[in-house]
């Protein structure tokens, strides 16, 4: 197997179809599609986090790709030396030989989830050949959702007649194009380097302010695209990644010993009220939990 950044550095777990299938608290539905005929998703289903969690292992998905659509809430995923911000609307692709853990999850992330195995099949093949291509994070079209949606619905109720089996393989066929159309579409909207620039500004100095209408007129584009381009460039909003990025600051300066009123001072927030709750919703406990988990 290919090695990687983290493949290098840690235990990586290789997982199997069959893995998937272990009952988990935050785990509500998980299907294979392969009675339906389709056997190169051996793994479809749909994670709901009624609890926080803490990270999971490095692992693999043997042979497979995996991809993951974000319905609510927010995680960080960490894949070949970066993190990834999953948020509503956002799809996380790694590949079979791309070590990945998923980071601090809070209460309510929600995703949709689908393993694909290659085969030996003309049709399949084209499919895995722009696969292969995908970036790791972008945006989709909400027909994803709506596709995830209804082959779980379907496949739930262990129905394997003719007209169900028919009704899966045409969604999941539309299910991969749209995911790959909505990739080509975020990669051919313009991303100037202005966007990375600027969040790496925030990710520098999380305690400045970073008005909107500085930010667009430095980018020389119109609010919406801006905030559209900022999006697909960063996976996240301009104000929610700069309270992303304030967040992650605050875990430094509460693990050195600060009080969470000096952080919610330092890193420029209104209120110690206000971090709380703005940290409550990126982790999913408040500040002093997590000093206290981190700690034990």
């Amino acid at each position: 197997m290919k090695t990687n950044f983290h493949a290098e550095r840690h235990e990586v777990k290789s997982l199997d179809p069959s893995d998937e299938f272990t009952p988990r608290v935050y785990r509500s539905k998980v299907f294979s599609l392969r009675d339906f005929g389709v056997p190169q998703v051996p793994v479809i289903g749909r994670t709901d986090y009624r609890q926080v969690d803490t990270a999971s292992p490095w692992h693999v998905h043997k042979d497979c790709i995996e991809f993951l659509y974000c319905s609510a809430g927010a995680c960080v995923y960490e894949s070949e030396g970066k993190q990834f911000s999953l948020t509503p609307g956002m799809m996380f692709v790694s590949r079979p030989h791309e070590a990945h853990r998923q980071l601090e999850c809070p209460k309510g992330y929600a995703t949709f989830y689908m393993h694909f195995r290659p085969s030996a099949n003309e049709t399949i093949n084209w499919f895995a050949e722009r696969f292969a291509k995908l970036p790791r994070l972008f945006p989709c079209s909400r027909s994803v959702s709506v596709r995830f949606v209804k082959m779980i619905e379907l496949a739930e109720h262990d129905d394997l007649s003719l007209g169900v089996r028919i009704r899966i393989q045409t969604l999941i066929r539309s299910l991969w194009l749209d995911v790959i159309d909505s990739a080509s579409l975020s990669v051919k909207q313009k991303v100037p380097e202005v966007f990375g620039a600027i969040a790496e500004r925030m990710l520098a100095h999380p305690e400045r302010d970073y008005p909107l209408d500085g930010l667009v007129a430095e980018s020389g584009v119109s609010k919406a695209s801006f905030i559209s381009a900022f999006k697909i460039a960063n996976g996240l909003a301009p104000h929610a990644y700069l309270l992303h990025c304030r967040v992650e600051e605050s875990k430094r300066l509460l693990a050195g010993g600060l009080s969470v009123k000096a952080t919610a001072d330092r890193l420029g927030f209104p209120t110690a009220q206000h971090f709380s709750r703005t940290f409550r919703n990126f982790v999913g406990v408040t500040p002093i939990k997590w000093l206290a988990r981190k700690r034990a």
